[in-house]
C-alpha cells in the first residue's frame, strides 16, 4: 500500500491530494481495481456474511390501496399492478419490472420497483406521486404525471444496459434527472432493469442507499454520497474487488452490507 501511495502521489494528477479516499479515487479510474482492496479491505464484519451461502432476502407485504390511490389518474398502472405479488422481494421485484419494460408498461414497471424500495416505509406513495408529477407536497395529488417521467426512465435502461451502471448514475444526475428523484432510489430503478439475467448476477448494478452508504463509510472511513457520481464509481469498484475475493456479484456484496444494517 505504501508503494501504491508512493506512486500515486508522485502522479501531477495526485499531488497535494494523497488521502486514502483520493487514493481510491485515482486507482478506479485508471482501472486499477486489483488495487482498490488494498487500500480498504473487506470489513471483518462483513467477511463472513460474504462467506456464508448467500441467503433470498426475506418477502414483505405492501398496502395496495394506499398506494393505488396515489394513482388514481393513471387506471392502467393500477390494473398492471394488480399483477404484482401480495409479498415483494428482489427476485419476483425484478421479474414483475422486466415483464412490464417488455410489454412497454414503463410506469407500472417503475412503481413496483418504488414499491419494493420504499418497503414498509409509510411515504413510499406520496413520495412516488411526487417524483411522476415533479411537484412537491400536498400539491402533487391533484397534479398531471409529467408526460417526460417514461422518457428519462428508459434513457435510464438503455444507459445502464449498454454503458454501464456508472454511466447511467450519471445520466441520472444530467440530462436524465427526474426531479424528487435522488440517487438512493434511482439505483433502485437501475438494479431491477439491468437484472435481465437474475436480481445476483454480474450485470445488475449495484444498489447505494444512505443505510449502505452510511455503514461504509463507518467502517472503511470514506466519505460516499448517495448523489455524487464520484461516490457510486467508487463503491462500484470496491463491491467489485470485494466480490471478486469471495466469488460474490456486486448486488450479493450490497445485500449483505445492507443485512448487516438491520
Amino acid at each position: 500500500m505504501l508503494l501504491l501511495a508512493q506512486l500515486a502521489i508522485g502522479s501531477p494528477s495526485m499531488q497535494c491530494r494523497a488521502s486514502p479516499r483520493s487514493l481510491l479515487s485515482w486507482l478506479v479510474s485508471r482501472g486499477l481495481r486489483h488495487d482498490v482492496a488494498m487500500i480498504h479491505p473487506v470489513p471483518p464484519t462483513l467477511m463472513p456474511v460474504l462467506e456464508a451461502v448467500p441467503a433470498r432476502q426475506s418477502a414483505f407485504g405492501w398496502n395496495r390501496d394506499v398506494w393505488f390511490a396515489q394513482l388514481r389518474d393513471r387506471p392502467d398502472v393500477v390494473d398492471a399492478l394488480t399483477a404484482l405479488e401480495d409479498r415483494v422481494d428482489r427476485h419476483t421485484t425484478a421479474a414483475f419490472v422486466l415483464a412490464e419494460l417488455n410489454n412497454d408498461r414503463v410506469l407500472s414497471a417503475f412503481t413496483a420497483a418504488m414499491v419494493w424500495g420504499y418497503g414498509l416505509a409509510g411515504y413510499g406513495p406520496s413520495r412516488l406521486r411526487r417524483v411522476l408529477t415533479g411537484v412537491g407536497g400536498s400539491r402533487s395529488r391533484d397534479a398531471a404525471v409529467r408526460p417526460d417521467i417514461a422518457d428519462r426512465l428508459l434513457g435510464a435502461v438503455s444507459v445502464v444496459r449498454e454503458q454501464g451502471p456508472v454511466e447511467a448514475y450519471s445520466y441520472m444526475y444530467g440530462t436524465g434527472r427526474i426531479k424528487y428523484l435522488g440517487g438512493a432510489y434511482f439505483t433502485k430503478w437501475l438494479y431491477f432493469v439491468s437484472a435481465v439475467d437474475g436480481p445476483d448476477t454480474p450485470a445488475a448494478a449495484p444498489i447505494l442507499d444512505k443505510r449502505v452508504a452510511v455503514w461504509l463509510n463507518a467502517n472503511i472511513a470514506l466519505r460516499l454520497r448517495v448523489d455524487r457520481t464520484e461516490s457510486y464509481r467508487l463503491y462500484y469498484g470496491l463491491l467489485g474487488e470485494w466480490g471478486r475475493q469471495f466469488g460474490r456479484t456486486r448486488p450479493q456484496v450490497e445485500q449483505a452490507i445492507f443485512e448487516l444494517t438491520r
